[in-house]
């Protein structure tokens, strides 16, 4: 599905989620794509930026994302297929299991902070993670 078009980019959202109790990450599984990534979609019309990040995580793992007041991530990459993107990456704390009832799901990888890197099959999705672990980082050793 085409999502919202902003300045030639496709626009996307997603979330960084965090258990912060456990110190791990929440990453997908996409079956039909074999890859390995964070919950993001498209932006549809009438949501705003930080709503697509909530629903799309809440629609692809089953779980809340409560939204932390920190800037997302921005990264503009190229898919295979020649689409251009911009993706909006939050950071927001696993708020527990979701009612959402999207056939949209995925396997769900709670994966230890410094697992992440590795498990992530995109170079720009490794970018992405770098810029973001010292956020992370700081996220999870708040009291």
């Amino acid at each position: 599905m085409r999502g919202i078009s902003i300045e030639g980019y496709t626009i996307k959202a997603g979330t960084i989620l965090i258990s912060k109790e456990r110190g791990e990450i929440c990453l997908i599984s996409r079956d039909k794509l074999h890859d390995i990534t964070f919950p993001k979609g498209h932006l549809e019309e009438g949501e705003s930026i930080p709503e697509c990040a909530v629903r799309e995580t809440e629609e692809e793992t089953k779980r809340r994302a409560v939204l932390l007041q920190v800037s997302p991530v921005i990264v503009e990459y190229t898919t295979p297929a020649g689409e251009k993107c911009r993706t909006y990456t939050y950071f927001a704390l696993d708020g527990g299991h979701s009612d959402n009832d999207s056939i949209d799901t995925h396997d769900v990888i709670w994966t230890p902070i410094s697992e992440v890197a590795d498990k992530l099959t995109y170079d720009n999705l490794r970018e992405l993670w770098a810029r973001a672990l010292p956020v992370v980082m700081s996220i999870v050793s708040e009291d």
